[in-house]
């Protein structure tokens, strides 16, 4: 792991209560590169999400967030990264501008510059008019919204998206995808879990496909193209 990247994932292994779900799994994400992550109910997406935030601890292997272990170092891979997990959490008793204040706050991001970045990702969302709503009060689809303009807040190096575009309206996707494009573009890497395959064939690079077996499969070059023809969760050949 000499080179710091945005991730590195080295022979990552998580198991419960005895079951193995990943076995070795390694994986590096350059800057730029958007990277799914595929398989179907059970196979470890979210295990494998969750061992990369630190929201789970992995049995072995090791995980760099821009160089930093998120398991010793949590603050610094935190500063690198910003995710929007399938379930998103927000504190209810907030307002919409208070809980970008507070993550503005928490991320040590001056105030001018914070309130000016969330103006412009309120309104790129459609949640322009929402700021004094609790989070308790929106909908799933506002809710995600929230959650993705506190996840993108701080320019993160690393963005990781399980399931982000769930419930969202189709301008508003469409103006996601046009972020993260520009965000891409400025050398920010993109971890993306989503069910809508046709989306992942045509806007990711490559693919980490699991099987609930423990097998694991990076899908790179030719084999990543063959796949985008016919995207499927089943390994290539079966």
């Amino acid at each position: 792991m000499n080179e710091i990247l945005p991730l590195q994932v080295e022979k990552l292994r998580k198991a419960y209560r005895r079951r193995p779900v990943l076995a070795d799994v390694s994986i590096a994400v350059a800057p730029g590169q958007a990277v799914a992550v595929l398989g179907p109910n059970g196979a470890g997406k979210s295990t494998f999400l969750g061992c990369i935030t630190g929201d789970r601890l992995p049995d072995g292997g090791a995980v760099r967030i821009c160089g930093a272990d998120p398991f010793t170092d949590l603050p610094t891979a935190a500063r690198c990264m910003g995710v929007v997990p399938e379930q998103p959490f927000l504190y209810g008793e907030l307002t919409v501008g208070e809980m970008l204040q507070f993550a503005g706050a928490a991320r040590n991001l001056p105030t001018g510059a914070a309130a000016a970045e969330a103006e412009r990702l309120i309104s790129l969302l459609g949640l322009t008019g929402a700021e004094e709503l609790l989070c308790r009060e929106l909908s799933q689809g506002m809710g995600r919204k929230l959650a993705l303009i506190v996840a993108l807040l701080h320019g993160p190096r690393l963005i990781i998206l399980d399931e982000a575009f769930n419930g969202l309206d189709l301008p508003s996707a469409e103006r996601l995808r046009d972020e993260l494009d520009a965000r891409r573009e400025g050398g920010a890497a993109v971890l993306l879990s989503s069910h809508d395959l046709s989306f992942i064939a045509t806007w990711c690079e490559r693919g980490l496909l699991l099987a609930p077996d423990q097998r694991w499969r990076m899908l790179d070059g030719e084999e990543w193209r063959a796949w985008g023809s016919a995207p499927s969760l089943a390994f290539p050949g079966e």
